[in-house]
């Protein structure tokens, strides 16, 4: 049968964000509201910026240390009724750890370097089949996290880009996602350092705005760009 599109099946959004260590990628669950619960799948263990998130219920999950781990998140969050109806958000943190942890479950299967092509072929349709797979996943509004690397064009041109394993993923990670939020540090106008998010192609930076509501510099505040973007949340003050 097929599914109607109605407003209230598209009021959510997905979106990965990409940032140098240390910018506080995991902090951005402080900028969702406190009266919107989170599902967090940690590859990192490094919870200590959200620790007093936990400690209020605010934010819930599991760490991820395998693909069948990252599988099992995925099934429960896909087909449990009750997870649906408690949490709006899922975060996934990060993506670079979470798929070298992936890696690790290939090459356990693959133990041969002749099986190099086949360890590779079937880590990129494990994790693209589950990135694609958690992108659907309504009604969460999905957030992926992840590193950032230098890469190179043809042109020998430098360009950040997602630090994640395997080219072919790299190359069309970006794609898969409404939204490409880089994080970074730069200088306002009285000289003082702020994080930013570049959410459109700039200079070296990656950015993608599918929803057109997106200035190319925007408050890195996760509830700001929900609001922006859905046009229906509430900001949270971080005053």
């Amino acid at each position: 049968m097929l599914t109607p599109l109605t407003p209230e099946t598209h009021s959510r959004f997905t979106a990965l964000v990409i940032g140098p260590a240390g910018i506080g990628k995991t902090s951005l669950l402080h900028t969702i509201s406190p009266g919107q619960k989170v599902c967090v799948l940690s590859g990192e263990g490094g919870l200590l910026s959200v620790r007093s998130l936990l400690q209020a219920g605010t934010i819930e999950g599991w760490e991820i240390h395998s693909l069948a781990d990252f599988k099992q998140a995925y099934e429960m969050l896909a087909t449990d009724v009750e997870m649906k109806t408690r949490y709006e958000w899922v975060f996934i943190d990060s993506l670079t750890e979470i798929s070298d942890r992936c890696v690790e479950t290939m090459k356990s299967r693959y133990p041969s370097k002749s099986d190099s092509y086949s360890l590779w072929g079937d880590y990129a349709d494990s994790m693209t089949a589950l990135i694609k797979g958690f992108r659907d996943l309504s009604p969460y509004s999905v957030i992926f996290t992840c590193l950032d690397q230098v890469e190179k064009d043809e042109l020998n041109r430098r360009y950040y880009g997602p630090a994640i394993p395997g080219r072919k993923l790299k190359d069309r990670l970006t794609s898969y996602l409404d939204e490409v939020l880089y994080m970074t540090s730069t200088k306002n106008a009285e000289g003082k350092e702020e994080r930013v998010f570049i959410c459109h192609p700039w200079e070296r930076y990656p950015g993608k705005d599918r929803s057109g509501k997106l200035d190319v510099f925007e408050q890195p505040d996760l509830g700001h760009i929900a609001n922006k973007i859905l046009g229906e949340r509430e900001e949270v003050d971080h005053e």
